[in-house]
């Protein structure tokens, strides 16, 4: 369906694309997910099963400017209906489907043999947790996995003091993979004509969308780097150079919720074309050439506190100054305009870069619309 660029293996089964739905209101029930997959979906997380189901508010979501709010709960289908209908339809799909059960370490010990029995080929755990602990999901992977034999995943948020931390001490403790990153905790906007909050009952809610992209990317390069097991790089990811940027980043699979919202099955069709052109156009024949390509050209830090906050890191790289390359420069005055060392100068039409006031922010590396701006080292004016 999808073409053989597309297909991906994730904790030994095999995907159809690498693009995974991520536990949200498009993997509500068995009809919704049927849709994703006849669209290209490589396998789906459902919304978090729990042994009572879930009441949302309403509203519960809002589409704002380059974000997304929610504040809805979990499945609000009760788990017989999961057990005797979703779960055993859903297992007919000829692709993984991940079920994901949450919230504390007794409730998912509970939930884990149930839903593997009625169909589900793997686990995700969604777990309550202090933002500096770890050890509610430490006690509820360590409870499934005596239970259950099929691969065991956690989802991780950012909002946690050192989400490292957290996938070594999962990976230590029999982890099968990571979902990362959950929405972000959390937001919130204001409506001018009003003055309330645009979530009418809450008034704040959890952010993601594309707001939250560059965060995730982070984040999953962290743990491929530091912990080393599979992740699904979830956050953010609205288009097919999205998704290939989280293969760069070292994701095994993508994680779509926002997108899916937005653009239902359209959404996977679309991003499945971008990224077999993109594919095309890099030259790879799978996306195993991609993956972690990005990882060697990080600076990870060494030792924790570097981790933590970066300014601890005294840096000793090469001095780099900008140079503009006039044959490729079209003149716009984009960089003379915002440059906030004023180290840019205006001459007869043209732009010249002064050496000796340029700090080498890159600023004006990332706003020229040509790539006539490049780096050289040391220092020197070229009027």
């Amino acid at each position: 369906m999808t073409g053989r660029l597309m297909e991906t293996l994730f904790l030994g089964m095999s995907l159809q694309s690498p693009l995974i739905a991520a536990s949200g209101p498009p993997t509500k029930d068995f009809a919704s997910i049927r849709r994703l997959y006849e669209a290209g979906i490589g396998a789906a997380i459902t919304k978090t099963i729990l042994v009572e189901p879930s009441v949302n508010p309403r509203p519960c979501l809002w589409r704002g400017k380059g974000h997304f709010f929610n504040t809805e709960r979990c499945s609000t289908l009760p788990l017989s209906r999961w057990l005797r209908e979703e779960l055993p339809r859903l297992a007919e799909l000829p692709m993984p489907v991940i079920a994901s059960i949450g919230m504390t370490p007794d409730e998912v010990a509970e939930l884990a043999l149930p839903v593997v029995d009625a169909g589900a080929d793997m686990l995700e755990l969604s777990i309550f947790t202090p933002a500096d602990d770890p050890g509610p999901m430490i006690k509820a992977l360590r409870a499934v996995k005596a239970r259950v034999s099929v691969p065991v995943t956690v989802k991780l948020s950012c909002n946690v003091h050192d989400l490292v931390a957290f996938g070594r001490a999962l990976h230590d403790c029999g982890a099968d993979g990571l979902s990362s990153i959950d929405a972000l905790k959390a937001g919130l906007d204001v409506d001018l004509i009003t003055g309330r909050p645009v979530f009418l009952e809450q008034g704040y809610g959890r952010i993601s969308g594309e707001a939250i992209r560059t965060l995730a990317l982070y984040h999953v390069a962290m743990l491929a780097h530091y912990v080393g097991l599979p992740v699904i790089g979830t956050g953010g990811v609205m288009s097919g150079e999205d998704a290939l940027k989280m293969i760069y980043c070292g994701a095994q699979s993508v994680g779509l919720c926002t997108a899916l919202i937005l653009d239902g099955p359209d959404g996977v069709r679309r991003m499945i074309r971008e990224m077999t052109d993109l594919l095309k156009g890099l030259g790879a024949t799978s996306l195993d050439d991609l993956r972690g390509r990005s990882l060697p050209h990080v600076a990870f830090p060494v030792d924790e506190a570097s981790r933590h906050e970066y300014e601890h890191i005294v840096w000793q790289g090469p001095l780099r100054t900008s140079f503009i390359v006039q044959d490729t420069c079209v003149q716009c005055g984009r960089c003379h305009r915002i440059c906030p060392y004023a180290a840019i100068e205006a001459k007869e039409g043209r732009f010249f870069i002064h050496g000796d006031l340029c700090e080498g922010c890159g600023l004006c590396l990332s706003i020229c619309p040509v790539r006539a701006i490049v780096w050289e080292e040391g220092m020197g004016s070229r009027p």
